[in-house]
């Protein structure tokens, strides 16, 4: 049975107590993909706090078919792509949002202690891959979000986003694809940087 199903049944007879513990079991995690998804921490608290308003607001739409997590990360998904598509009428990037945007990242500094050069080089590299995953149209940003680096399976990733895990899987090979290529034209070496592509 779904955990989470006893707290939204709490919010549909009117006690508020049942947001408040689906904020406690999920709302970090729904802020990490929302900031790995905008690459800003305003937006991310932004579209945090929006997510569970729409859960409350919602509660008496929920039907149990699906997973209450798998629910609350639809929204969030769907108010990322909103917030994607006003962006992408106005363009912004922030480069100071990918903190530990994967494990395999910190494998690019082969040393504990890192030369300055090596700093800066990891530095450049983590801003162009930031760019390159800001640049990816939602269609496959989502998907590559939620799984790469949040880590949620494919079956996850599916109910989420409403298709299949196979079209997920592609859908990340393609990412992968356009993120190798962003790279190769800003690292003549690029080719070096396997990590998680």
């Amino acid at each position: 049975m779904d955990p989470d199903l006893v707290f939204i049944q709490a919010l549909q007879r009117g006690e508020d107590e049942g947001l408040n513990e689906l904020m406690a079991r999920h709302k970090e995690a729904v802020f990490r993909f929302t900031l790995r998804y905008t690459q800003n921490k305003t937006d991310a608290a932004d579209l945090t706090e929006e997510t569970f308003v729409k859960v409350y607001f919602n509660a008496q739409k929920f039907q149990s078919k699906a997973r209450v997590k798998t629910w609350i990360f639809t929204i969030a998904a769907n108010l990322c792509r909103d917030r994607y598509r006003m962006k992408k009428r106005q363009p912004y990037i922030s480069l100071n949002a990918i903190e530990n945007t994967s494990d395999e990242l910190s494998k690019h500094l082969s040393h504990k202690e890192p030369t300055s050069a090596q700093q800066a080089e990891f530095n450049e590299f983590t801003a162009a891959v930031e760019m390159g995953i800001n640049k990816l149209p939602h269609k496959l940003k989502a998907p590559f979000v939620l799984s790469v680096l949040e880590k949620h399976s494919y079956i996850e990733c599916a109910s989420i986003l409403n298709c299949s895990p196979k079209a997920i899987e592609t859908r990340i090979y393609r990412a992968r694809k356009l993120l190798r290529q962003w790279l190769n034209s800003h690292f003549q070496e690029a080719s070096n940087h396997s990590f998680f592509f």
